[in-house]
């Protein structure tokens, strides 16, 4: 227990030094303004705490705030997704003119459309499996992984947390572009715990713990409200992660 304690007072620290200092406004600061601004701090403290959780800390510490063995990959909650998840996206549509998809201006990370689609249209209703990598079951940042390795030869980290290190920040839906990697708080234990890929009109393929590998939309919900942001990776982005792959 005692080895604990400095791990617990550094997450206590952090949650504390991310309070705003309102003090400096004087009157003409708002309470509304104030309120707003200690629950924007507040988030960012929980987001790095959760961080230092799953990153850093022992077994047994995860163990103590409640993370069991396995609860550290990605995910959403099934339950939740059955009652929020309330845009349905016309697979079978969307399966007859993929190649609508294909069509524009090249994607900033220089992804060929027709590849991505091609790869997501070969694996549209494949079972989704927790820690699963296969076609046979697979989760999201697995999905994702598999769809880089495939189609830029570019091998991403393993889970939607690692992933979401790389690449140009997005914050806004408004500027998601085709090929954008789109991010999820979807479990309690993690700030970043689901992936997907954007394809245009809000939709994003994923590997959904629901349905398995499909397509939904960014309006829904569930997607809505849990979204992070988005991270556009660059041509140069991918020839670092398929150089680091071939390092391997």
């Amino acid at each position: 227990m005692r080895a604990i304690v400095p791990f617990l007072i550094t997450i206590a620290i952090v949650l504390v030094a991310v309070e705003p200092v309102c003090a400096g406004h004087g009157k003409k600061s708002s309470v509304k303004r104030r309120a707003a601004m200690r629950s924007h701090h507040s988030l960012a403290g929980k987001r790095i705490a959760l961080d230092l959780l799953t990153t850093q800390a022992s077994q047994s510490l995860q163990q103590l705030a409640g993370l069991q063995e396995g609860e550290l990959l990605d995910g959403e909650d099934p339950d939740e997704v059955a009652r929020e998840d309330d845009v349905p996206v016309d697979i079978t549509t969307i399966r007859m003119f993929w190649m609508a998809y294909v069509e524009g201006e090249q994607p900033p990370s220089g992804l060929s459309q027709r590849q991505v689609m091609e790869f997501i249209m070969d694996w549209l209703g494949r079972p989704y499996r927790f820690g699963g990598s296969s076609p046979d079951g697979v989760d999201c940042s697995a999905f994702i992984q598999s769809l880089f390795r495939a189609c830029a030869g570019a091998i991403l980290p393993r889970t939607a947390h690692e992933q979401f290190a790389f690449g140009q920040e997005l914050h806004q839906m408004n500027d998601l572009q085709f090929g954008d990697l789109v991010f999820f708080h979807t479990r309690n234990h993690a700030w970043v715990s689901h992936v997907g890929i954007y394809l245009g009109d809000k939709l994003f393929a994923h590997a959904s713990s629901r349905y398995g590998v499909t397509i939904s939309s960014l309006e829904s919900t569930y997607y809505r409200k849990r979204f992070i942001g988005g991270r556009r990776l660059t041509p140069g982005d991918l020839q670092q992660l398929a150089l680091r792959s071939e390092s391997r």
